[in-house]
């Protein structure tokens, strides 16, 4: 009974110390201040990960939802392709769902942005941004939990009388960007409206477009045929802007950057008329906006998620190489990846068309199978990895790792079992120690030997022959293990 005591209390012991563990992770969302009209990008973040990320799942909402409201969403560009967001036809929500299939948060990562969120300054005043975790798995396909730090928004106070605001905000050469017709506030709702937008400054961008939130019925919308003014109209038919409302987005002005400019360029409200639902008709007070178009400087190819890790030790001297190669604007050539491998012995070089190398395009994954070719390292192993983007800018990432020497035997194979290995004094018995050490093992996950893990339901095994005594296996030699030395 002492005994069975002794293994419920380790038990708890590790129980608490994971939870200890898990809790040390905190997952959480920017503070910031920005004025009326503007936008902010807050990141999300985790703390650390010791165990790398597999995939997770977030929401994040506006607790005061008429001081800001969500935009859109942005990823780390080797996490894009895997990832999704859906937000709220008010926009004061957003569901993130993230899968990381390259490893690019790989174990022992940490202060690593998970997503960026957008939002837009609507009416003065201070919300939380409230974070919450649905989900967050590791590489070990192991679920666990986090703290987690909410975030702050601060928003210039807004006029005291209800005004018509124009967002202010920013664009690449060639993209298009949402800029925001906002009305402050309201005493007696809003049945229609009609303005007028010039972009001061009519050669860095043009308007294309826009879209209405909430007003369905009678959409007009005229763009001059220089593309400097845009003309809207809108009724409220539904009667979705009621007396007392606040922080509300009338419309969406559509522009597309077309030359970079550092001052930016004003967005004049040249005229409106708001009448309300009790048909008081006229123009309200205007606070103007800005425009800036900047040109993205073409970046080198970048390197994510090296594996092996960087100064990892490993027990195989043909290790399985991936690394993900991703560019912001351009395409990867694959004709252009090399990868060098120089161990104590040798320089082995591999292209995307090399025996054992392949190039995934939709993942961004290059990966080498030396086991494949029969290539094996030795010792310490220096890589060097190199690819051009179609612009002819070139990357270069260099990492180490370490493998067994060529005269060193390996690791004992995975031909023996669990039990043959926590079986040290041989007596065909689980001792204290070896139970400890079996403990060990199974709450870090390791391997006894290549392949050989010890999961929940062996680890419950070994507690029961523990307790009980029991033989580990029906029948055992004394003699040695031996496993042949390579050459």
């Amino acid at each position: 009974m002492r005994r069975v005591f002794a293994v419920l209390g380790v038990l708890i012991s590790v129980s608490l110390l994971s939870s200890l563990v898990s809790y040390a992770q905190t997952v959480s969302i920017k503070s910031e201040q920005l004025s009326l009209g503007a936008a902010v990008w807050l990141p999300i973040t985790i703390n650390a990960a010791p165990d790398g990320l597999h995939h997770y799942i977030l929401s994040v909402s506006v607790d005061t939802p008429e001081i800001a409201q969500i935009e859109d969403v942005r990823f780390p560009e080797p996490l894009r392709d895997f990832a999704n967001f859906q937000i709220a036809p008010d926009g004061n929500s957003v569901q993130i769902s993230v899968r990381d299939e390259n490893d690019v948060i790989a174990r022992g990562a940490q202060q690593t942005t998970l997503a960026e969120v957008k939002l837009r300054g609507t009416f003065g005043g201070r919300t939380t941004v409230t974070l919450a975790v649905r989900e967050i798995v590791n590489d070990r396909l192991i679920p666990f939990n986090v703290a987690i730090s909410n975030g702050q928004l601060s928003v210039a106070a807004a006029p005291s009388a209800p005004t018509l605001v124009v967002g202010v905000d920013g664009v690449l050469v060639g993209d298009t960007v949402r800029v925001p017709l906002i009305l402050t506030s309201t005493v007696g709702g809003v049945r229609s409206y009609r303005a007028r937008v010039r972009l001061e400054r009519r050669d860095i961008a043009t308007f294309v477009g826009a879209d209405f939130p909430f007003f369905a019925d009678q959409q007009e919308v005229s763009i001059t045929p220089d593309g400097d003014e845009i003309a809207l109209a809108a009724r409220d038919g539904v009667d979705a802007v009621q007396a007392g409302a606040k922080g509300i987005i009338l419309a969406w002005l559509i522009l597309r950057g077309d030359l970079p400019t550092m001052e930016g360029s004003p967005l004049r409200l040249l005229s409106n008329t708001i009448t309300e639902d009790n048909n008081n008709s006229g123009p309200f007070p205007t606070k103007d906006g800005l425009l800036t178009v900047i040109r993205l400087e073409n970046l080198p190819p970048q390197f994510f998620g090296p594996q092996p890790r960087d100064q990892e030790t490993l027990g195989d001297r043909s290790p399985f190489i991936q690394i993900t190669i991703s560019d912001d604007k351009n395409e990867v050539l694959s004709e252009t990846i090399q990868l060098t491998l120089q161990d104590e012995a040798q320089t082995l070089q591999f292209g995307w068309q090399s025996p054992g190398a392949s190039w995934d395009q939709t993942k961004h994954l290059f990966t080498v199978n030396l086991k494949a070719i029969g290539v094996r390292l030795s010792g310490e192993v220096r890589a060097t990895i190199r690819a051009r983007d179609r612009q002819g800018a070139e990357g270069r990432f260099q990492w180490r790792f370490t493998v067994p020497k060529g005269e060193v035997p390996p690791p004992p194979p995975s031909g023996r079992t669990i039990e043959e290995l926590l079986d040290t004094d041989g007596d065909n018995r689980l001792g204290d120690l070896e139970i400890l050490r079996a403990l060990d093992f199974w709450i870090k996950g390791r391997e006894l030997a290549p392949g050989l893990n010890i999961d929940d339901l062996k680890m419950l095994a070994l507690i029961d022959k523990w307790i009980k005594g029991a033989p580990l296996r029906a029948s055992a030699a004394r003699t040695p293990f031996t496993y042949p030395v390579p050459y």
